[in-house]
């Protein structure tokens, strides 16, 4: 008699185990490896992405608290400052800021090189974001541990929300550093040991002496310590927060300009409500509506992953996000009122890294060691998608900030003097231009080019098709300055595109120039795709070649690059003598 089959058996004449295609013949030590690489390549392309799309930021260019907190520092090195004026400057109250750590950076680069570079600043600043996520990925345990927290690392803190951190070098180099700070403490104490407890001490004392927000780690730390077994070195680390603490606050003041949230019921629950806004900003995507909201999610996700022996099974992320969202809280107790409730850039950063760290807790509750990838797997492309979506959303941010500083150096560079322009580089021009005149003439600082030569790009064809105006052309007192709009026709403009072009009997430069953004010559041409065909070009005559040149207009979009002479014509002899610069520039 035939036996029938059985469901979920193969008939006797299959026995033979199906074969799987590549992936499935591979070992499982293979395949694990390989998707290791493969999601840490994934974790690269927005850290790749945001490096690029914010480098036109990070130029050796001093903006706005940099000339207070850096530039005054080293020339007052420079001219000889006594030790003890130096140290009153070095601990000075910032807007209740004691940032010693940036302080002494600046000074480092004075003492080592002779000058100060803010594109290096810039770098630096970042650079310690990027550290945070190796010492975390570094500390998380496994390969696989250490890789699922560095995809939600990166595709929260790697995009344009946090634009001001990667374009400013004056907020990267404390509100990207205290953070790295505040991780390294954590680590340290985590660790465990006399070691950790003494490089937690260290970094909680840099941490304190960069931004305020980073005193949270004393009883950050405290706590951690209360519940570590045996709580041993608790005295210790609270006989240093005393120390620390106390001289922080010794002769502290804070700024009269500065307004607070009066105390009350109401100034209570404002300082709640930018608290959330704080925590659920980078979820948000700049929805103020959405924020307190989203905020009040992160407490129930980091609740989550610290509840039923969270503390232990994650100690390092669980406790730093704590500090985090302590940190955001003494941000909103100082900032609400002068805020008006916007959340701003650089504080972006206590939000996303704050998520980061709550999911990876939570998410590592329902991990399972055979299934190193089911839980993050689905993730993927929600975290994907909201990377891209919030580049999107923060790019005409991150290409406002880069053309108003731009902007401001441009029309610094044309009239030799801060302020004459859209914008200026400082608040208060009357300080700013006398403070960039003694750091150039000490040979501390030069203001950084930004219209730089670039080579003639091969292949370029001449035509007659651009469409342009030039609003402004001028040869005076120490610059050449060419202002207006330049597009193909039948092409999109894009910015950056557009370069200047000298031409004279024996040689061509090129040159960049900085984009600005034209709506007005899209309307009225009704080139909607026009709207970035605004230019502008200054640059100082001591770093342009003498001769009798003709204007011209080179556009390199990405397509077959093309060039436009027109009958604009300039002659440039060369820089001008000290006589001819002391002379007051037109008004």
């Amino acid at each position: 008699m035939t036996t029938p089959p059985v469901a979920g058996l193969a008939p006797a004449g299959n026995l033979a185990p199906r074969r799987g295609g590549p992936w499935a013949r591979l070992p499982a030590a293979w395949r694990q490896r390989l998707v290791l690489i493969g999601l840490t390549l994934l974790a690269l392309v927005p850290l790749a992405y945001v490096l690029e799309r914010s480098a036109p930021g990070r130029l050796n260019i001093v903006y706005w608290d940099e000339f207070d907190t850096a530039l005054r520092l080293v020339v007052k090195l420079h001219e000889g400052q006594p030790v003890g004026a130096f140290l009153t400057d070095l601990f000075a109250i910032n807007n209740e800021h004691r940032m010693v750590t940036s302080r002494l950076l600046f000074a480092a680069l004075y003492w080592t090189t002779g000058t100060i570079d803010f594109g290096v600043v810039g770098r630096i600043g970042v650079g310690s974001l990027i550290a945070l996520v190796v010492l975390l990925a570094a500390t998380a345990g496994t390969a696989g541990r250490a890789v699922r927290l560095t995809v939600l690392l990166a595709f929260l803190l790697f995009q344009l929300e946090h634009y001001e951190n990667f374009l400013w070098s004056g907020a990267s180099i404390d509100h990207f550093s205290v953070v790295f700070f505040l991780g390294a403490a954590v680590v340290a104490l985590a660790r465990g040991g006399t070691a950790g407890l003494v490089a937690a001490g260290v970094a909680g004392t840099a941490a304190t002496y960069t931004l305020a927000h980073g005193l949270i780690i004393w009883p950050l730390g405290a706590l951690l310590l209360f519940l570590a077994p045996g709580r041993r070195g608790l005295l210790p680390w609270l006989a240093l927060s005393v120390i620390v603490v106390g001289t922080y606050f010794t002769g502290f003041k804070v700024n009269p300009s500065q307004s607070f949230v009066t105390f009350s019921a109401e100034g209570v629950l404002r300082i709640l409500h930018y608290w959330l806004s704080i925590l659920g900003a980078v979820p948000a995507l700049d929805s103020q509506r959405w924020a307190p909201w989203l905020g009040a999610g992160l407490l129930a996700v980091f609740g989550y992953g610290a509840a039923r022996g969270g503390t232990r099974r994650e100690r390092i992320a669980v406790f730093l996000a704590l500090g985090l969202i302590g940190a955001a809280g003494i941000i909103a107790v100082g900032r609400t009122a002068e805020s008006g409730g916007q959340v701003f850039s650089r504080y972006y950063v206590l939000s996303g890294t704050a998520w980061a760290l709550a999911l990876f807790a939570a998410l590592e509750r329902h991990t399972h060691p055979r299934r190193p990838w089911q839980v993050l797997t689905p993730l993927l492309p929600a975290l994907i998608a909201f990377n891209a979506t919030a580049n999107r959303e923060f790019a005409d941010e991150t290409d406002s900030w880069i053309e108003c500083r731009n902007l401001a150096l441009l029309g610094y560079l044309q009239f030799g003097r801060d302020g004459q322009g859209s914008f200026p580089l400082h608040p208060h021009p009357e300080v700013s231009t006398p403070l960039l005149a003694r750091a150039e003439a000490a040979g501390v600082y030069r203001m950084g080019a930004i219209c730089l030569p670039e080579p003639f790009p091969r292949g370029a064809r001449e035509v007659a098709t651009f469409q342009y105006y030039v609003e402004e052309l001028s040869v005076q007192h120490r610059a050449l300055t060419v202002r207006g709009w330049a597009a193909a026709s039948g092409r999109r403009a894009t910015r950056g595109s557009v370069h200047l072009v000298l031409r004279s009997e024996t040689a061509t430069h090129v040159f960049g120039t900085v984009p600005t953004t034209r709506p007005d010559v899209a309307t009225t041409l009704r080139q909607p795709t026009w709207k970035d065909a605004g230019f502008y070009f200054v640059r100082r005559l001591d770093r342009l070649p003498a001769g009798n040149y003709r204007i011209g207009f080179l556009i390199d979009d990405g397509n077959r690059p093309e060039f436009m002479l027109t009958g604009h014509r300039v002659m440039l002899d060369g820089p001008r003598s000290e006589a001819q610069l002391a002379r007051p520039p037109p008004r």
